[in-house]
């Protein structure tokens, strides 16, 4: 009987340090980058370098192209954020997942130069905006908030004319997705530049960075008429709050931070969404997922925006 006690509390720790473990993405994990030379039935790998404006961030852009011809519109494009880690994700069962579609997307990975699946540094840069006078991560002060702007003239005036000049795309069918601050960065990019994309889909987004920053963008694209038509926004929300706090230090120092700012702004997300809804033209789903948490629901959304038939846009 004792052996089984132990056992059993052996088992249920193990448990729940894998649970916490999920809770965030581990920044420090390798990216799967053998996917880009394994075969993928029914779609082919190229990848394109870029670098920021002031030379400090270097991008690697992963290209998933589908080896079929293309329609006479062109493809339908998926962009995705954390490009890295989105390689996970690729398997072969579910890139013939799509390949089986009559039109496959390609896949636009918006990754790092590194070979981890997270820049860390650079990611709280490039998806994030910030006051001009505290552009200090209050996650973690030594990240730098921001840039998103400066990404999205990358994106705008870079890395799409490639994709463009490599594969032929459909510009009227064009999705972004992104999860936590890349989430924001959907966010972000929908208030400012929705011409860019007609499909949004924010996983878990940091609403709750730097205050109401996002709430004043949003107000501003309410005032522009028939701006957001033929658009829609899919927002996928967890539990968020982390409720076991692990022991390394600063991952709990930066998990209860994050649970601090979430509580204090919890009602932001559900403002932001009502106010989004005066936007007839803008077409909103809005779903919620009790057992995932925010680390999980990176990859369940990636699951439901691109492998699952019946959510796919």
């Amino acid at each position: 009987m004792r052996q089984i006690i132990i056992f059993l509390l052996m088992f249920f720790t193990a448990l729940i340090l894998h649970n916490t473990a999920k809770a965030q993405p581990n920044f420090n994990v390798s990216a799967n980058l053998a996917v880009l030379h394994q075969q993928h039935s029914g779609y082919h790998f190229t990848t394109l370098p870029f670098t920021s404006a002031d030379g400090l961030r270097h991008y690697r852009v992963y290209i998933a192209i589908p080896d079929q011809k293309a329609p006479a519109n062109g493809f339908p494009v998926f962009y995705a954020l954390d490009g890295n880690a989105v390689l996970d994700f690729l398997t072969p069962a579910n890139m013939q997942i799509l390949a089986t579609q009559a039109q496959p997307p390609v896949l636009v990975l918006l990754g790092y130069a590194t070979d981890k699946r997270f820049d860390v540094q650079a990611r709280a840069y490039d998806y994030t905006i910030a006051p001009a006078d505290d552009n200090t991560d209050p996650l973690d002060s030594s990240r730098i908030n921001g840039g998103a702007d400066l990404f999205l003239d990358l994106i705008q005036n870079q890395i799409m004319p490639a994709v463009q000049q490599i594969v032929p795309v459909n510009i009227n069918a064009q999705t972004l997705w992104g999860h936590s601050y890349g989430g924001l960065m959907v966010l972000h990019t929908l208030c400012t530049r929705p011409d860019l994309f007609q499909h949004y889909i924010a996983a878990d987004p940091s609403v709750w960075l730097h205050g109401d920053l996002l709430q004043q963008e949003v107000a501003a694209v309410l005032k522009r008429k028939n701006i957001l038509s033929a658009r829609s926004l899919w927002l996928l929300n967890s539990r968020h709050k982390v409720d076991k706090i692990p022991k390394n230090p600063q991952v709990a120092a930066r998990i209860s931070i994050r649970n601090e700012l979430i509580a204090r702004q919890g009602s932001q997300r559900k403002k932001l969404v009502d106010e989004l809804q005066q936007h007839a033209d803008l077409a909103i789903r809005q779903d919620y997922f009790p057992n995932e948490n925010h680390g999980s629901m990176f990859g369940k959304s990636l699951q439901l925006a691109l492998f699952d038939p019946i959510n796919r846009q």
